[in-house]
C-alpha cells in the first residue's frame, strides 16, 4: 500500500481519501495499522537484542579461542605422534670457538624438543665430499668423438648404468648418455667449457664418501681415450676425492658418510659446512628461554583481550546507568567464565611448599584492570635459576613408575591427583584395572584405559603396552595452562560448550520470533486493506448523496445548505 496527499494504491486499485467527507482517513487507517503493528515491533526489538548478545558472545567465544591457541604451545603434550612440542621443551644452542674463526662458518646445529641439556666440544676434522674427477681438454663439445665402445659407471653400492658409445658421439652427447641413469647410478655427468676453446667432461658422484667405477668395458675404452683413467683404470685428475665426515666429539674422533650427522648427540643434528682440524668448537644446548617468555607473554595477550572486553560488558556510569554496549551486563555465563578465569589465574601450582607456585612467584601480576602483566626481570631471574618449577606452574605434571605406560589424553578437572592402578592381564589382553580395589572406575579398549564419566578419574585416559600384570603409581599435578584450557572449553566447545548452546538458542528463538512478527504484521496488513476498502466505500457514497445534493439545490434554485 502507498499513500500519497490523501491518494491511497492498494493493488492496482487508486482511492482518494478524504475528498467528500473532509476527514482524514488516510490518517486514521495508518494509526489503526501501526496499533494492530505494536506487536511486531516489540518484536523486532526483541530479535534486535538477541542478535547484539549473540554477537557478544561469538567474540566471546573468539577471544577465548585466541587464548586456547596461545596455551596449546604451553599445555603439556600428551600425543606421542606429534611433532608439535611445548614451548618448555624446545632448545636452544650456543657455539663458541676457541680461535677467531667462527662456529657458524663450520657447522650450524639443529635441536629437537627434548634434547638433552648439555655441553660438548668438537673438532671438524674433515668435511664428508663426494668423488668428482674430470677428462682430458677437448677443443670442442660439438665434434665426434670417433669411438666405439661400452662401459658400465656408478658411484660404489649404486646400480651402476651401461653406456653404450658410437662413432659419431660427441663430449656433449656422451654426458647426455650417461646423465640418463644418474638417478639410479649416482653419477651426473657436465661440460665444463675451461677457456674458448678447451672442454673438459666432470662426472660428479651423488655420495659423500663413494668413488666413482667404472666396468664392464668392452671395445674401445672411451673414459682413457678422452682422459678419465690412466692404462691401468686410475683417475688421472680428480678434482675432489670421496672422502666422510670426521667429527671428534669429546675426544672421539667419529666418520660418517655425510655432513648431515644426527647419531652423535641424540636430538642433535649437526651440519658440517667447512673443516678446521685447528679450531675447538664449544656447543651449549640449553633451554630455550626466550621460546618460554615469548610463548607466555602470547598468552598474556590474549587474556587481556579477553579481559578487556568482559569488562566492556559491565561498564556502569557514575550515575548507575548500564552502558549500551554492555549487552551481557549482569549475564550469567559471562559471570560464570569471568569467574573461573580468576580462579585459575590466582591459583596456586606445581610442587608448592619453597618451590615457585603462582605467577606472582615468576613476576607476572594482575594491574587495577584485572589484566595480566610482567616483571621481565624477576620472570628471566626465574627462568634462569628454577626453569622446572616455572614449568610445573604452567604445564601439568605426570609422573610414572612404568616404562610401559603412559597418559596419553587428560582434561580432567578433579585436580592433583595421586594413585596406585592395578593392572591385571588375560594373556595379551588387559582384563581389569582397579584403584583401591575398586574395578568400576575405567573403561578398556584394546591397550587404552579410559576414566569413566563421574568417577574422580573422568577426562583421563592411558596406554598400557605391557603384558604383564603389573602395579602403576601415578602422580597428576595439574598446571595452569591445562586447567585453564580445559575450563575455556566448557564455554567454546563448538557443540557443547555453554557460550555455543546459548548461541544456538539464540538463532532458534529468533527465527521463531521473526516468524510471529510475520504473522503480525500479516493480520495488520489485512485489517488495514480492510479499513481502506471501508473508508472508500464511504467516501463513494458520501460523494454520491453529496452530488445528489447538489442537483436537488440546482433544481429549487437554492445554493445554500440552510435554506428551507
Amino acid at each position: 500500500m502507498a499513500t500519497t496527499n490523501g491518494i491511497t494504491t492498494l493493488g492496482s486499485r487508486t482511492f482518494l481519501f478524504g475528498a467528500a467527507s473532509g476527514i482524514d482517513t488516510s490518517a486514521l487507517v495508518t494509526a489503526a495499522y501501526n496499533a494492530r503493528k505494536v506487536e511486531a515491533d516489540k518484536i523486532d526489538i526483541q530479535v534486535k537484542n538477541n542478535t547484539a548478545k549473540y554477537e557478544a558472545y561469538d567474540k566471546i567465544r573468539s577471544l577465548s579461542n585466541a587464548v586456547q591457541t596461545s596455551l596449546s604451545n604451553i599445555k603439556k603434550n600428551y600425543s606421542v605422534l606429534s611433532d608439535n612440542k611445548a614451548m618448555f621443551d624446545q632448545r636452544a644452542g650456543a657455539l663458541s670457538t676457541n680461535t677467531s674463526v667462527s662456529a657458524a662458518a663450520l657447522i650450524d646445529v639443529k635441536l629437537d624438543p627434548g634434547t638433552d641439556i648439555g655441553a660438548y666440544e668438537l673438532t671438524i676434522e674433515k668435511k664428508g665430499q663426494a668423488h668428482r674427477v674430470a677428462s682430458s681438454t677437448s677443443g670442442s663439445a660439438t665434434v665426434p668423438l670417433g669411438f666405439v665402445g661400452d662401459f658400465s659407471i656408478g658411484v660404489a653400492g649404486k646400480a651402476a648404468t651401461s653406456v653404450s658409445v658410437t662413432a659419431g658421439m660427441t663430449l656433449t652427447d656422451l654426458a647426455a648418455a650417461i646423465n640418463t641413469g644418474t638417478q639410479t647410478s649416482g653419477v651426473k655427468a657436465t661440460i665444463a667449457k675451461v677457456s674458448a676453446t678447451q672442454y673438459e667432461l666432470v662426472l660428479t658422484g651423488s655420495d659423500i664418501n663413494k668413488e666413482i667405477e667404472i666396468t664392464g668395458i668392452s671395445g674401445d675404452n672411451v673414459m682413457r681415450n678422452i682422459g678419465v683413467t690412466d692404462a691401468g683404470g686410475a683417475f688421472v685428475t680428480e678434482l675432489q676425492v670421496a672422502q666422510p665426515a670426521v667429527v671428534n666429539l669429546d675426544g672421539i674422533s667419529y666418520s660418517r658418510d655425510t655432513n648431515s650427522i644426527t647419531d652423535l648427540i641424540p636430538g642433535a643434528t649437526i651440519n658440517v659446512k667447512n673443516a678446521d682440524p685447528g679450531t675447538k668448537i664449544n656447543l651449549s644446548i640449553e633451554n630455550d628461554n626466550s621460546a618460554v617468555k615469548s610463548g607466555i607473554q602470547d598468552f598474556m595477550e590474549a587474556y587481556n583481550n579477553l579481559r578487556d572486553f568482559i569488562k566492556s560488558q559491565q561498564v556502569v556510569s557514575d550515575g548507575g546507568v548500564v552502558s549500551e554496549s554492555a549487552v551481557l551486563f549482569g549475564d550469567s555465563i559471562l559471570s560464570n567464565l569471568s569467574g573461573s578465569l580468576q580462579s585459575i589465574i590466582g591459583g596456586s601450582y606445581g610442587a608448592g611448599g619453597s618451590n615457585l607456585a603462582t605467577l606472582r612467584g615468576v613476576g607476572i601480576t594482575l594491574d587495577q584492570n584485572n589484566k595480566l602483566v610482567m616483571d621481565e626481570t624477576i620472570f628471566d631471574t626465574a627462568t634462569i635459576d628454577k626453569f622446572e618449577q616455572v614449568r610445573d606452574i604452567f604445564q601439568t605434571k605426570v609422573t610414572v613408575d612404568n616404562s610401559e605406560f603412559r597418559m596419553s589424553k587428560n582434561t580432567s578437572t578433579s585436580g592433583a591427583q595421586s594413585f596406585a592402578m592395578q593392572i591385571t592381564m588375560s594373556g595379551p589382553t588387559i582384563s581389569s584395572v582397579s584403584v583401591g580395589g575398586d574395578t568400576n572406575l575405567f573403561d578398556i579398549s584394546g591397550t587404552t584405559i579410559t576414566g569413566k564419566v563421574g568417577t574422580v578419574y573422568e577426562g583421563m585416559s592411558f596406554a598400557y603396552i605391557g603384558t604383564a600384570n603389573t602395579t602403576v603409581n601415578i602422580g597428576v599435578q595439574p598446571g595452569l595452562a591445562d586447567s585453564l584450557d580445559v575450563s575455556l572449553s566448557k564455554f567454546t566447545d563448538i557443540l557443547t560448550g555453554d557460550l555455543s548452546k546459548e548461541m544456538a538458542r539464540i538463532t532458534s528463538q529468533n527465527t521463531l520470533l521473526a516468524d510471529r512478527s510475520a504473522r503480525v504484521l500479516e493480520r495488520a496488513g489485512a485489517y488495514r486493506d480492510s479499513l481502506i476498502n471501508k473508508y472508500a466505500n464511504f467516501e463513494a457514497k458520501l460523494a454520491q448523496a453529496q452530488t445528489v445534493l447538489a442537483q436537488l439545490r440546482a433544481l429549487t434554485g437554492s445554493d445554500n445548505s440552510n435554506n428551507n
